[in-house]
């Protein structure tokens, strides 16, 4: 018999959980399946819910949310090949959904979890805590740390609104990144560190990234000025963000970031704060099972 449980964010960036949870039950309604849905009430509840299912013997882990609920669920299946994830995208951004080509549309994000193929992807490792799409450091990081700490409505738009005001007042801070034996020094804008090719949003920061080839990108992006932003906002819809001249790319198994102490970075937009100001970073080749197209 399968089983599966449904971790689903009720805070998630569409508001249609009841919706989604009448297709589930609906779908997985047959006699070889087991099922149950919970709902999250507090960050980190996620982990608690799947680790508890998954001491069960239930093996199809499936995260109902965006981007910062699945990754706290990825955190406790990494190298845990036995153990699925499924994703139902129903976030702001969806970025690991976008990058893995899993149907934002519930009927059919539902019908890839039960075909039930599988891929091995690779997740970025940050000072002990995983990262799937991107972790970062400088305007974005600054950009999520207002999304999560301020009451707005759930979406895209916030994003938008928040860089925008945000950007006349940022100012970027020393960065140094370490790769390949090597130390660059820069004054970024953005300095993110890429698994997958977006953010999500369509918002493609890193086109050459692979989830499965077991290297990491950075991406180092210099602070092009008001005009140069407006200007190159394009490239970042249309993957051809690293024509611009005010970018620089890396890539490697192994960076590591210094930045001021106490500084704001993020993990799939999930915001954290640096004591120290040194971020190791590093890839965990094939380290978790998708359910996938």
């Amino acid at each position: 018999m399968k089983k599966y449980i449904f971790i689903i964010n009720p805070k998630s960036g569409l508001k249609i959980n009841k919706l989604i949870e009448k297709k589930i039950r609906e779908k997985f309604n047959m006699p070889d399946i087991e099922f149950f849905i919970e709902y999250t009430k507090y960050r980190y509840h996620s982990k608690e819910i799947a680790l508890n299912y998954i001491e069960e013997g239930f093996d199809n882990i499936i995260a109902v949310g965006g981007d910062g609920t699945i990754r706290e669920i990825a955190g406790l299946l990494t190298g845990r090949k036995d153990i699925k994830l499924g994703i139902i995208p129903a976030g702001s951004g969806n970025g690991l959904a976008r990058n893995l080509g899993i149907p934002l549309n519930i009927d059919d994000a539902i019908r890839v979890i039960l075909n039930g193929r599988t891929k091995a992807i690779d997740c970025g490792m940050v000072n002990g805590e995983i990262f799937l799409c991107t972790c970062g450091t400088g305007f974005d990081a600054k950009i999520a740390y207002l999304f999560n700490n301020t009451v707005h409505s759930r979406g895209l738009l916030p994003y938008f609104i928040h860089g925008i005001l945000s950007y006349f007042k940022f100012k970027p801070n020393n960065t140094d990144l370490y790769v390949n034996g090597e130390k660059y020094s820069f004054k970024p804008l953005i300095a993110t560190i890429a698994n997958g090719k977006q953010y999500g949003g369509k918002a493609v920061i890193s086109p050459n990234s692979i989830m499965d080839d077991g290297y990491l990108e950075a991406i180092v992006i210099d602070d092009p000025g008001l005009i140069g932003m407006i200007m190159g906002v394009k490239t970042l819809f249309n993957s051809k963000i690293l024509e611009n001249d005010c970018v620089k790319s890396f890539r490697s198994k192994k960076f590591k970031i210094v930045i001021d102490k106490g500084s704001v970075y993020h993990l799939d937009g999930e915001d954290f704060s640096s004591e120290d100001g040194v971020l190791n970073i590093s890839v965990m080749g094939n380290a978790i099972s998708v359910i996938s197209v």
